[in-house]
């Protein structure tokens, strides 16, 4: 369930408030379960808003999270396709994704499919770069926690109609509605995303429908319900001799229910429901034709139901809760009987945990446990403990330590993944016109898997790795409607035996952009540099000789009015950069150009 849950819809009055929570205008995060403000946080996190979703002008989820500094995609393709990314080294199958608090990493492997995840509908992205188990269960990288948007209060009917128009019939319609009558709001939204493919093979058909009720309950609780659908099919990739694709149809709903107890005490349950159903297919060419060698399905289905109770005010608190979740994964080769890649399990997986907080004049302490009855693999115990000291109003010294894990992949019963994790870092506003963060991290993490993707006698190697590193994120303060952001990672990452380097991790990593706001004549701009230097393995052809930057420009027709239509355009990889890990396979679209317009209602 969400940890943060408005009992009056779209307004800053909800359960922090009430049990005094908040903190004096500082960003309130609910990364440990429980709301904090982000000085009273351990863990390294960034939370992107619905603004700087709309001024990239972006698609899909994962086009946001390669904005991120230690967040790196594998793939940049075309939008919506398939891509895989990763949190400082760690891979997208240790990190966990939920949207309204409902997970959305298959059973299968613990894949979340970023790209295929619209963000007209995002209110925010939270974001754990580090070992979140002892809040999330399966975590051994971090968290993606998606907050969707709430009804809008203040009319009965308003809303959004975007469209854009690109490339090689590169187009995404959607629009959005929104109010509130009495005690009940909605929210209603809904896409279509089409291309032929700026690669080969790599066009996408994507249509989506999402939609959330929330009702006020007459003593500040509320209830809210939320029901999302999605479809697509996708051309995969294409090379002189391969050439792959699939499909996907899958949904989730939820029930939510966040109940002030006392002036200290609250209440939140949830339960949800998702039903997965995709289509992955291998192919070869044969005298100009396509043979199909594979078509694996695969079927997914979770029932879920969680509880728990949050006590305390800004000084001391703590949430405890309880999680119960029954799921099924199948898998099967339409064309190959008897495939080694096959599975069909299913079986009840359930947790308990409790984390708090402690603050004693600049110090907060932040100790967590929670329990695991994983059911495919082991059983398991995550822990952690952090602390934040408030050197001054304008810096905060912020470490922990934390024991985490992701389950194996479903074919293979290797028990979990774990690690042990350790962070210290430092934020600052000292300096005039500039913010600085700096995070130490040192992840060691063991029973990896380590895939051999041999197509007669597939398995993995269990191995044990160290990935430690740095980050430094820094922004100014605007001046003249612009400032500039960015982040610089590194990582060394090597196996924990032999000492080798490890191939395939992104060993430099740096993020830039300059933003252009608020200027009187109602344009706006946003210009993102993004440069990896992956530490490739021999053969993949991998390329990385330069920044890939990206333009997008928003024009508001009538600057003086809210609800003005706005114009935008938007360049991708204006210089033409190539910059990919497997150059076999996955090479990353050059320049291309979109644009359209926004229309508020």
């Amino acid at each position: 369930m969400l940890a943060v849950a408005s009992n009056a819809r779209g307004s800053e009055i909800d359960d922090r408030e009430i049990l005094g929570l908040l903190g004096d205008g500082e960003t309130v995060v609910s990364t440990s379960r429980i709301p904090r403000p982000i000085s009273r946080v351990a863990e390294n996190v960034t939370v992107i808003t619905a603004e700087q979703i709309t001024a990239l002008n972006a698609h899909s989820l994962g086009e946001v999270l390669n904005t991120v500094p230690g967040i790196q995609l594998e793939r940049v393709q075309t939008p919506g396709n398939f891509t895989s990314f990763s949190f400082q080294g760690a891979g997208e199958s240790h990190v966990q994704l939920l949207i309204d608090g409902v997970p959305q990493n298959n059973l299968l492997q613990g894949l979340a499919d970023s790209n295929l995840i619209p963000v007209q509908n995002i209110e925010r992205i939270e974001i754990i770069k580090g070992a979140a188990s002892a809040s999330w269960g399966q975590a051994l990288g971090g968290v993606i926690n998606v907050i969707t948007k709430m009804p809008d209060t203040e009319r009965t009917l308003g809303g959004t109609v975007f469209t854009s128009l690109g490339e090689r019939f590169t187009s995404d319609l959607r629009a959005e509605v929104s109010g509130s009558t009495d005690r009940l709001g909605y929210y209603l939204s809904g896409g279509q995303l089409h291309s032929d493919g700026l690669l080969p093979n790599n066009g996408i058909n994507r249509g989506n429908a999402y939609g959330k009720l929330v009702y006020d309950l007459p003593n500040q609780g509320q209830v809210s319900f939320g029901l999302s659908l999605l479809q697509a099919s996708r051309g995969l990739d294409e090379t002189e001799l391969y050439h792959d694709g699939g499909s996907n149809l899958n949904g989730y709903s939820f029930l939510n229910l966040a109940l002030p107890l006392t002036k200290k005490l609250s209440l939140e349950m949830q339960g949800y429901a998702t039903e997965g159903d995709d289509e992955t297919r291998f192919g070869h060419f044969d005298q100009g034709a396509v043979v199909v060698d594979n078509k694996f399905r695969l079927r997914e289905s979770r029932r879920g139901v969680s509880s728990k109770l949050i006590w305390g005010d800004s000084s001391a608190n703590v949430v405890a809760g309880v999680e119960y979740e029954h799921g099924a994964t199948r898998q099967w080769d339409a064309l190959v009987p008897g495939s080694p890649f096959l599975t069909n399990r299913s079986g009840d997986r359930w947790s308990t945990y409790a984390n708090g907080s402690y603050t004693l004049g600049a110090l907060t302490i932040l100790p967590g446990v929670r329990f695991d009855h994983t059911v495919f693999n082991n059983d398991t115990v995550s822990y952690t403990l952090g602390a934040t000291y408030q050197l001054s109003e304008k810096n905060v010294l912020r470490s922990y330590v934390a024991k985490g894990y992701s389950l194996a992949n479903a074919i293979w019963n290797n028990g979990p993944q774990k690690v042990w994790t350790f962070q210290a870092g430092a934020e600052s506003s000292s300096i005039p016109y500039l913010w600085l963060k700096g995070t130490f991290f040192y992840n060691d993490t063991w029973n990896v898997e380590v895939g051999d993707f041999d197509a007669t006698s597939p398995g993995v190697t269990l191995r044990d790795q160290i990935k430690e590193g740095f980050e430094v994120e820094a922004r100014t303060v605007p001046v003249y409607h612009t400032f500039l952001s960015g982040g610089y990672t590194f990582i060394y990452a090597r196996d924990s035996k032999t000492h080798t380097r490890l191939n395939d991790v992104p060993e430099h990593g740096i993020k830039l952009s300059l933003h252009y706001t608020g200027s009187p004549t109602g344009l706006s701009g946003v210009v993102t540099g993004n440069y990896v230097r992956w530490n490739a393995s021999e053969g993949e052809n991998a390329k990385y000789d330069g920044f890939v930057w990206d333009l997008s420009l928003t024009q508001k027709l009538f600057p003086g009015r809210e609800l003005s239509p706005e114009l935008f355009f938007t360049a991708h990889n204006i210089f033409d950069r190539a910059q990919y890990l497997n150059g076999n396979y996955y090479k990353n679209t050059g320049r291309w150009v979109e644009g359209g317009a926004r229309f508020k209602f």
